[in-house]
């Protein structure tokens, strides 16, 4: 898969967009068994950016991202307390649960409501409920009606304009020439007979 990596560090640097950020401990998936998670020596110190819905993360104080997660169809979960890990949260993928530890159960807190709110279908479900909210308030549905007031106006009407050609038939005989001019109005066209139409 490609994307464009230097646009995604640039906006991964860019310290007005995020919504949340700090240094967590880390692992990744290892295996399909996670009930013994916490018995994995395993976990890393990583710095964790949330801009939009992406989870940058780094090396400690290191200014280029590792990777980055797209928060995209995932499942965030409390994790329940173990082996001299009391507060952590998972974030589970197509390819397993990735585990996070934090240093209280506020931070965790904060991470996961971050982490919740960040994918698209989240916003998407929100405006569905405000949507039918003020429909049923108002009786009008304020997207169709934001939709219809952007709508471009209707092009100006052409305005027909006469315009003439001319046409020459000639007719030759034994004896004379004869050279006949027509001036046919396209208004009418439909009206000229076939005789004094020739073929160029």
């Amino acid at each position: 898969m490609r994307f464009n990596d230097k646009e995604m560090a640039k906006l991964s640097n860019d310290f007005r967009l995020p919504s949340i950020e700090g240094i967590l401990l880390y692992m990744r998936p290892q295996g399909n068994d996670w009930s013994d998670w916490y018995q994995q020596p395993t976990l890393k110190e990583r710095t964790f950016k949330l801009v939009y819905n992406l989870l940058f993360y780094y090396r400690v104080n290191e200014p280029q991202p590792l990777g980055v997660f797209v928060l995209e169809n995932v499942q965030i979960a409390h994790e329940k307390p173990r082996r001299g890990i009391f507060y952590a949260f998972s974030i589970t993928f197509n390819d397993g649960k990735h585990i996070f530890a934090c240093r209280c159960e506020e931070d965790v807190n904060k991470w996961v409501t971050a982490l919740k709110s960040a994918p698209y279908e989240h916003w998407r479900s929100q405006l569905v409920i405000l949507q039918t909210k003020l429909s049923m308030r108002t009786g009008k549905d304020p997207v169709l009606d934001y939709i219809r007031n952007k709508q471009p106006p209707d092009p100006p009407k052409r305005t027909k304009t006469k315009s003439t050609f001319y046409t020459e038939v000639k007719t030759e005989s034994c004896k004379e020439t004869t050279t006949t001019i027509t001036v046919v109005s396209t208004n009418n066209v439909n009206n000229v007979p076939v005789s004094n139409l020739i073929d160029l």
